[in-house]
């Protein structure tokens, strides 16, 4: 298992106000390729952003095999 990617999703209202945010904990060490993970699923009106890395211990402690993720 390798370092993982902290990936944060933030999705703008289709009817205005703040936008709201969501943090995705991805199995996959290089950052873009985490952000098109998690960007597959996503509608136009989210904004995906590698947010920083997730190291390896996490990773395991969350049970993670590579290319899965999981969000708060």
């Amino acid at each position: 298992m390798a370092n993982g990617q902290v990936v944060l999703v933030t999705t703008e209202p289709l009817d205005g106000g703040p936008p709201v945010r969501s943090v995705f904990f991805v199995a996959e060490g290089d950052a873009a390729k985490a952000t098109a993970i998690v960007a597959k699923m996503m509608a136009p009106n989210e904004r995906v952003d590698a947010w920083g890395l997730l190291p390896e211990a996490a990773v395991k402690a969350l049970g993670l095999k590579p290319g899965d993720y999981t969000h708060t």
